[in-house]
């Protein structure tokens, strides 16, 4: 979810390529994502995410611009229909971050301000979880030049009137294009990751998998706190 479903909806002059972003899917894995990891706890199912961190760097600028696709982490409810997410697009022309919540039922999509970065800046983005508020806060920041947004998102309720459990993380490559459009570096490293279930920090059950095989994009699981997407460039 996100960098599409409209998960990584991007602003003003895109908004024509926003209509093709939209996934015919119910749920996340969404149709537009590639290769991904998800991780739960190892301690049951019904575990709720308290906090997670993680950080990575921007990748090089495409050799040939014009495609709208985003590396991003974020948690998600365990029916997968609401994802909080911080992204990191390139969009066409540029990389940005901003804070992404995306919710299927019913559709609703919202971003925080946007922040252009640069290749090579190193980036961190974490969500804690605010149990008196029920309530998660995203903190996305550009560590070389002190750039940050914050963006409180409530916990959407079930038709029940119970709040929704956030137990998933994910560690995503979306959006389908040419593969020379996506960073010559052909890889992304998530790293430092930290991952609290019921405020422990824990080792999550990592699991890779692929919506959409293009330009053989991969996650691959390094160690219990780092997650490399690789992808082809020609």
């Amino acid at each position: 979810a996100t960098a599409g479903h409209p998960h990584i909806t991007m602003l003003g002059r895109l908004s024509v390529v926003l209509a093709t972003l939209v996934c015919v899917a119910a749920q996340d894995p969404a149709q537009g994502w590639l290769g991904y990891a998800k991780g739960v706890s190892p301690n049951g199912l019904g575990q709720r995410i308290t906090y997670i961190e993680a950080k990575w760097k921007v990748g090089s600028n495409p050799r040939v611009g014009g495609a709208f696709f985003s590396p991003w982490f974020g948690i998600e409810t365990s029916d997968n229909l609401n994802l909080v997410q911080p992204v990191n697009p390139w969009t066409g022309d540029s990389w940005q971050i901003y804070n992404e919540y995306f919710q299927w039922e019913p559709e609703h999509n919202e971003n925080s301000n946007a922040h252009t970065v640069q290749p090579g800046d190193i980036l961190f983005g974490s969500v804690k979880f605010n149990e008196e508020k029920q309530s998660y806060t995203m903190v996305h920041k550009d560590l070389n030049d002190g750039w940050s947004v914050k963006t409180e998102i409530p916990v959407q309720k079930t038709q029940f009137g119970e709040y929704k459990n956030y137990t998933i993380a994910y560690f995503v490559f979306e959006k389908e294009w040419n593969c020379d459009q996506y960073p010559p570096d052909g890889e992304v490293t998530f790293y430092d990751i930290k991952v609290f279930y019921e405020k422990k920090l824990v080792t999550p059950t990592w699991t890779t998998g692929i919506v959409d095989d293009v330009c053989n994009n991969r996650a691959n699981i390094i160690n219990g706190t780092t997650i490399q997407i690789t992808w082809d460039t020609k």
